[in-house]
């Protein structure tokens, strides 16, 4: 394409953006006219979330490409313009705006991730792993932004004020989650190759912006504890491989028996977390090198709960604090293992996303398996759906406090051990 016809569409990128903000700005308008606090909450701080990237280009001299800036603006009119009735009146509205949205989620996040992969050479990801990134950002996010409808709501029960964001039920929550997917399969696959401008122009800036100690990326690009690689995660002491081992064998007993009494689905998560721990002895070829043993026990604990029939070590809460502790081990084997390169900071937020996203895929496909088999593994008939809806709620809640104490162990822990 001749830099003249380029120009012409980046001129007519940037007018259509002009013109979608001062739409945003006669809606908010009409909510002050018409005294609704919804109306004017959403349109301005969609109208304030459209400068960003005017002040990115201006303050950190990052160039972004007017097409982009234009999706993401059309995106955040499309969501002010719905809180006008359209949410309400419109059937496959919220549809088209949850699965556009999430399409611009995904593209961020695969923009800040590649540009982060060019600028530094402590973090590589790989083609695979970026594709299966995107998805796991797209969906944690997405899991993030029902939590904020559902704490806003709460929160304006609590104070008798109409909520700023509203939710319409649970078919509307875990429908908003599956278009979120496809937005983000979308983004993936169309997408993401088409904003190689834009990853050039962040990848300029973090180099420039390089020697700045204060860079908010520089922690998840160039880690600068006194551990700075996740090979140390690994370890060759004998005290914590026999405690390690220990793990392992009691939860290679726990698959065996469900196994021969039938339980093959409960046999199956443990079997994994099995199979995870033996990866670095194997790898290494040295039974001394294991992860470190608290990092086993805390899937354990809910499996425990399960064979003593001890409730409270099986709830919610502590599942997820499990599937955390999984999503740990995994982006350290692959950091280990294959040619996926993570800092730390990386792999903390790598384990916080994946932990939410696994609430909102497992929450999808259990309503899904509902509707078309007729379980009840999510839709439970002695329950109505704002009760079925609040427990989900709840447990997306523990899912993303999971991921943030995982982190937080981690960075605490193991790292300073």
């Amino acid at each position: 394409m001749s830099p003249s016809r380029l120009s012409d569409r980046r001129r007519l990128a940037r007018a259509g953006t002009r013109l979608l903000q001062a739409s945003m700005l006669a809606i908010l308008v009409v909510g002050l006219y018409t005294r609704n606090v919804g109306i004017v909450v959403n349109a301005a701080i969609a109208f304030a979330t459209t400068l960003v990237p005017a002040i990115i280009e201006r303050d950190l001299r990052i160039e972004l490409d007017a097409r982009l800036t234009l999706w993401i603006t059309l995106a955040l009119f499309l969501h002010a313009l719905g809180m006008l009735g359209f949410y309400h009146q419109v059937g496959w509205y919220d549809r088209l705006t949850h699965t556009l949205s999430a399409a611009v989620v995904a593209t961020v996040g695969y923009v800040l991730a590649r540009a982060i992969d060019d600028h530094s050479r402590a973090v590589v990801l790989t083609d695979r792993f970026l594709y299966v990134y995107v998805l796991v950002f797209t969906l944690g996010l997405g899991v993030l932004w029902e939590i904020l409808e559902f704490g806003t709501a709460l929160g304006a029960r609590l104070l008798g004020f109409e909520p700023i964001l509203t939710q319409y039920g649970l078919t509307d929550t875990l429908g908003d989650l599956l278009f979120d997917m496809f937005g983000a399969v979308v983004a993936a696959a169309f997408a993401t190759e088409r904003v190689s401008s834009v990853v050039d122009s962040l990848r300029r800036g973090l180099d420039r912006h390089e020697p700045d100690d204060d860079s908010p990326l520089r922690p998840i690009a160039h880690e600068r504890s006194p551990v700075t690689s996740l090979d140390e995660v690994v370890r060759r002491d004998r005290t914590n491989a026999r405690r390690s081992w220990l793990v392992v064998g009691v939860l290679a007993l726990v698959v065996a028996g469900a196994v021969a009494t039938g339980a093959v689905p409960f046999a199956v998560p443990v079997a994994v977390v099995v199979a995870l721990a033996l990866v670095p002895a194997v790898a290494y070829g040295d039974p001394r090198a294991t992860l470190p043993w608290q990092l086993l026990v805390l899937p354990a604990i809910p499996v425990f709960g399960g064979v003593f029939a001890q409730p409270w070590l099986a709830a919610t809460p502590l599942i997820y604090v499990a599937v955390a502790a999984v999503a740990l081990t995994v982006a350290v084997e692959l950091h280990l293992f294959t040619d996926v390169r993570m800092t730390p900071t990386f792999a903390v937020l790598f384990v916080v996303v994946t932990t939410m996203a696994a609430a909102g895929l497992w929450a999808v496909g259990r309503w899904l398996v509902d509707l078309t088999l007729g379980t009840t593994l999510l839709l439970d008939p002695g329950q109505t759906g704002d009760e079925i809806e609040t427990r989900l709620m709840w447990e997306f809640v523990y899912a993303a406090a999971a991921g943030l104490f995982a982190g937080v162990l981690f960075e605490w822990r193991f790292r300073r051990d």
